[in-house]
């Protein structure tokens, strides 16, 4: 019952019984009011409804919601979830494809690396695009439509390669690309980071990308060996879009009505309880507009927002530069046999995948995010030094699959700390990491693009320490974010140095 009526049938309650005590204290006075009874009265009535209205929110009423969703609350929580894992495995599927498909496209179109390598900073351009105009993106669309228009934009992508048209056309196809995995990879996240076991689904997530990215290598090579020209390739990819786009459109329909309960601050939530007036009255279109520009400002004067966009720039930087790089080291300064040597890359993203699948939730429960993070980098930095001093292709090989292992589980670690309460306000949540994740992908086509051209005048080993500097960077990004999980422990800060960033 909500909080409104019970207070009114106990007023009622409480005044007959005051009326039937004033009965009795004063007969042959009935006509007199005793003013000591009726100030008593008022403060136990006072103390009534703050005692029912404080049993009510401590209770979980039905007017209460939880704070986190569940798969079950609300109902289409199980498809939607299901609908963006299999959408993180096919952008998967379509990332891992470039890499192993170069080659090809370098003698298709006779071009050489430095133009070749457009598809990539095309596709960041699209991501940082997207970026700018997040802010009014998420108002106008909300989940409901925003995730739909993303897929539909690997739809146009994969269509215009799938036909092999010129070269010029390629570049553009790759910026439609970013745009939709931008719009699409920040609303997932977001969406799962609001989930009771976030960390788990987010690495179920993040795990379905690298399996795309892992297995689509092997299956597009496998195609060009027998003859089957590269570009037709692209034909799978967008029957995977199309069926995509359908199901996350039906999947999310109706999501911008059931998913506002947790959209809101948990602060603002309090305040509008408390004044029990609904937050929308007088609401207008023109405070819609000035909300989300708000939104935007916001976002962008929040230093947690640099913070993860530069350690997610880092972060993917270093990943595709090792991925993309060291098998070309392995040929150049290891002599590693060409026909077998390429299954060091695979071994890398296989890595990957079991790290996000099955340590990222053991990790964040015996140690929480923030120190996860930071052992696992630590340890990566260690394995990729030992990589870089040990002269045995097949040695190095298994180590940078163990790498891969503890490099997978930061991402959607990083993601889950982002949607820590105290961290970043939920309003602007969606900006926020959408601009992280334009960071991500200019750094995943910048740095493996820089080393690249240092490599055609140095030589290909310059991909290992580039990796040190930028994990580096991307570990000092993460011990200067808030201890937000130590805060919600309640925990007391020692006045040690080592406690300030463990």
């Amino acid at each position: 019952m909500p909080v409104d009526e019970r207070v009114k049938e106990m007023e009622k309650a409480h005044i007959s019984v005051v009326r039937t005590e004033r009965g009795q204290e004063s007969e042959g006075y009935t006509n007199q009011r005793h003013p000591h009874a009726s100030r008593d009265s008022d403060e136990e009535l006072s103390q009534i409804r703050v005692s029912i209205h404080e049993n009510e929110i401590e209770s979980g009423g039905e007017d209460s919601v939880p704070q986190y969703m569940t798969l079950s609350n609300p109902p289409k929580n199980k498809w939607r979830l299901i609908a963006c894992i299999g959408w993180a495995m096919a952008l998967g599927f379509s990332d891992g494809t470039p890499g192993a498909l170069l080659p090809h496209i370098e003698d298709y179109y006779h071009l050489n690396y430095t133009l070749v390598s457009l598809i990539w900073v095309s596709s960041a351009a699209g991501y940082i695009f997207l970026a700018s105009i997040a802010f009014k993106i998420q108002p106008l669309l909300g989940t409901q439509y925003a995730l739909p228009l993303g897929c539909s934009m690997s739809v146009i992508m994969h269509s215009i390669i799938c036909s092999g048209t010129k070269y010029p056309a390629i570049v553009i196809a790759f910026f439609f690309g970013g745009v939709g995995g931008a719009i699409s990879m920040a609303q997932c996240n977001v969406y799962f980071s609001r989930f009771d076991k976030g960390t788990i689904y987010l690495s179920y997530l993040h795990g379905a990308y690298g399996i795309g990215a892992t297995i689509s290598p092997f299956i597009c090579t496998s195609m060009v060996a027998v003859g089957i020209p590269w570009y037709r390739f692209y034909l799978i990819l967008v029957g995977l879009a199309v069926f995509n786009t359908i199901n996350i459109f039906f999947s999310f329909r109706g999501a911008n009505e059931d998913l506002k309960p947790w959209e809101a601050d948990t602060q603002d939530e309090n305040e509008a309880e408390k004044q029990r007036i609904p937050k929308d009255i007088g609401a207008n279109t023109s405070a819609s507009k000035s909300s989300s520009n708000q939104e935007m400002l916001m976002a962008l004067k929040n230093p947690v927002t640099w913070l993860i966009s530069f350690f997610c720039l880092f972060y993917q930087g270093a990943e595709v530069s090792l991925a993309g790089w060291i098998v070309s080291f392995f040929l150049d300064y290891r002599h590693g046999n060409p026909k077998l040597v390429g299954y060091a890359a695979s071994g890398f993203w296989g890595g990957l995948t079991v790290g996000r699948l099955f340590f990222t939730k053991p990790m964040h429960a015996y140690f929480g995010a923030r120190r996860a993070v930071i052992l696992a980098s630590v340890l990566s930095f260690v394995l990729v030094g030992i990589v870089w001093a040990v002269p045995n292709v097949i040695a190095e090989s298994i180590i940078v699959s163990i790498a891969g292992v503890l490099i997978g589980p930061n991402y959607p670690l990083l993601v889950v700390y982002s949607a820590h309460d105290g961290l970043i306000p939920r309003k602007i949540q969606v900006v926020s990491i959408t601009v992280m994740s334009a960071f991500g992908v200019s750094g995943g086509a910048l740095f493996p693009f820089m080393v690249g051209l240092v490599s055609q005048r140095a030589g290909t080993f310059v991909v290992l320490p580039a990796f040190l500097v930028l994990y580096f960077l991307m570990f000092i990004c993460w011990i200067c974010l808030p201890k937000v999980e130590q805060m919600k422990d309640g925990s007391k800060s020692k006045k040690s140095i080592l406690s300030r960033f463990w």
